[in-house]
């Protein structure tokens, strides 16, 4: 694994208690409430069950209510520092389920940095698929010359291109077989973290169809982490 690539994924990582028991001894702070449909005792032990129990070690809190980066993104759910931030506007019990299980991706592409990205494997998956999405976009008409497709890191102009001027429902059509999720295309770190998505919550058939290299990594993983 380069310099470069370990140093991406670190820096980029960096009120009333409910204890569920299946899911360890992780503190769990409700600084605003969830909808009444909504219970996180449900929510949680479903993850407990779907997830290997080491996975959440080094993590010391969930926390759900307002963080501020929530206003300024397009998004309900993030972790840093061994903390999963989860909002509480959330549509129902998948919905919540969805976040957390890509927040947990996340954090084990800290902990495990080295056994996810040590070989490259994934890297040089992702950018195949980046190549290819240029290719597509380009075909179709659309800019791309401003862009830098090899770049690893999220960056939000990007995003805004995919997202906004392109549309995620076009990359869905155009990529169908190549992306699981259209928000992996975005950067590295995404790519892995839609994809442990699908390994868990999705079709891992279609997973290892389209992403084999990246489901070969998740499923020694969750082998590993198992036991």
């Amino acid at each position: 694994m380069t310099q470069g690539v370990r140093d991406y994924i670190l820096e980029t990582s960096n009120v009333e208690k409910e204890q569920v028991l299946a899911f360890g001894n992780i503190e769990v702070e409700i600084v605003r409430s969830l909808p009444d449909d909504v219970s996180l005792a449900k929510v949680l032990n479903t993850i407990a069950g779907l997830l290997p129990k080491l996975y959440y070690r080094g993590i010391t809190k969930i926390q759900v209510g307002d963080h501020p980066k929530f206003a300024d993104k397009d998004f309900n759910a993030m972790y840093q520092d061994g903390i999963l931030y989860v909002s509480p506007d959330q549509d129902n019990e998948e919905d919540m389920i969805d976040d957390i299980v890509h927040e947990t991706a996340h954090h084990l592409e800290v902990v495990a940095l080295e056994e996810v990205y040590s070989d490259e494997k994934i890297k040089d998956e992702f950018l195949k698929k980046r190549k290819e999405l240029r290719y597509e976009l380009a075909s179709e008409g659309y800019g791309v010359n401003e862009y830098d497709f090899d770049e690893l890191k999220y960056d939000d102009d990007f995003d805004t291109f995919l997202h906004k001027r392109v549309g995620y429902k076009t990359i869905k059509y155009l990529m169908q077989y190549t992306f699981v999720r259209p928000y992996g295309a975005t950067s590295l770190r995404e790519y892995f973290a839609c994809a442990f998505q699908e390994y868990y919550l999705g079709s891992k058939d279609r997973l290892y169809r389209d992403c084999p290299v990246v489901y070969n990594k998740i499923d020694e993983l969750h082998t590993k982490y198992s036991v």
